[in-house]
């Protein structure tokens, strides 16, 4: 990884020394999303870089990992290295699958791996830096704080996406993944007490939305150029009996080998069920995210994570860098954020 060129900025560091001075507290919202996570670990070099201080860190998911671990004491570089040490594994390898009843993974084997980097025997009394993960009571829906006992099984916990890894039992309760009711848990660390929030979020709200419909006369899908003002005609709506009369025309056309083949390719197209889900989760926090956002001081959402996908762990490289760069970018920002708060 090349080196980003960190320059002194005195400005700065006397405005840290005024909130310290003052008794501001600084705090950190790390968000859910999966492989993405990993700019986490950029985000928080730079901050380090620019003796920002992180008085407190809640995280969801993904955040909830990496925050977990910062919270350990564990520092940048041991961060950087356990996520690029991925790369020279099979992806499917970090996790362990199990009889499909409530998920598909079980999570022991991710579980090790936290606990070998940092997590090992950890509580939250343990941490240099309070935190707290945010999970999601499967039965009623409730957003579930964890700040107290194991470490480890409320990170567990927090990264359980649903249908993908099995949920964790917590006393009466069965939590999985906070992201599905708070993505990016910027509230949490207000309650925590600070006074300034950086949030970070690993998902771009969509620039507009965008709805589909299908072509009266070719019966594909299209966008609708105006979602705001379009009608549905029910005239239009294409009549798919045609359909029948040119699959017909088809299967004279191939042999009986031919058809077969057909049918195992048709039955292999699309994606795979783990995409199926995250793809789906990543959809509805993308929703929801932003309306919790408003509270936060300053959002940084890193560069180049669009199209990482949830196991796309082998491209950490890149994605600490996008977390590094979009950090950078915000210094200005936040140095504002830090004159208002100061007023």
């Amino acid at each position: 990884m090349k080196n980003i060129k960190i320059e002194k900025n005195p400005e700065l560091e006397n405005l840290i020394a005024k909130c310290k001075k003052k008794g501001l507290k600084f705090g950190l919202a790390l968000g859910s999303g999966s492989a993405r996570g990993m700019a986490h670990i950029g985000v928080i070099q730079i901050l380090e870089a620019y003796h920002i201080p992180i008085d407190m860190i809640a995280g969801t998911s993904i955040g909830a990992v990496v925050g977990s671990v910062y919270a350990t004491g564990a520092s940048v570089g041991k961060m950087k290295e356990s996520a690029l040490a991925m790369k020279h594994k099979k992806t499917f390898g970090l996790f362990d699958p199990t009889l499909p009843r409530s998920g598909l993974i079980s999570g022991n084997r991710a579980e090790k791996i936290l606990n070998s980097i940092a997590l090992q025997d950890k509580t939250f009394d343990d941490l240099k830096i309070p935190f707290a993960a945010v999970a999601t009571d499967i039965k009623t829906g409730a957003k579930v704080i964890l700040n107290q006992g194991s470490v480890i099984k409320a990170v567990r916990a927090s990264f359980s996406i649903p249908g993908i890894f099995t949920p964790v039992k917590y006393q009466d309760y069965y939590l999985v993944d906070g992201g599905v009711v708070d993505p990016v848990p910027v509230d949490v660390v207000q309650k925590m007490g600070a006074n300034i929030i950086i949030a970070v979020s690993l998902t771009e709200k969509s620039p507009k939305p965008v709805v589909m419909i299908v072509n009266g006369e070719t019966g594909d899908l299209k966008e609708v150029e105006d979602t705001f003002t379009f009608k549905i005609n029910i005239k239009e709506i294409p009549k798919f009996k045609t359909v029948e009369k040119i699959t017909s025309l088809v299967e004279k056309e191939v042999t009986s080998l031919g058809k077969k083949i057909k049918r195992v390719k048709k039955k292999l197209e699309g994606p795979h069920i783990i995409e199926v889900i995250s793809k789906s989760v990543d959809i509805m926090e993308k929703e929801i995210t932003y309306r919790g956002l408003d509270k936060a001081d300053v959002v940084i959402v890193p560069f180049g994570i669009k199209g990482i996908n949830i196991l796309d762990f082998g491209k950490a490289e890149s994605v600490i860098k996008g977390g590094m760069m979009a950090a950078l970018l915000k210094m200005p920002e936040i140095k504002e954020v830090i004159r208002a708060k100061l007023k």
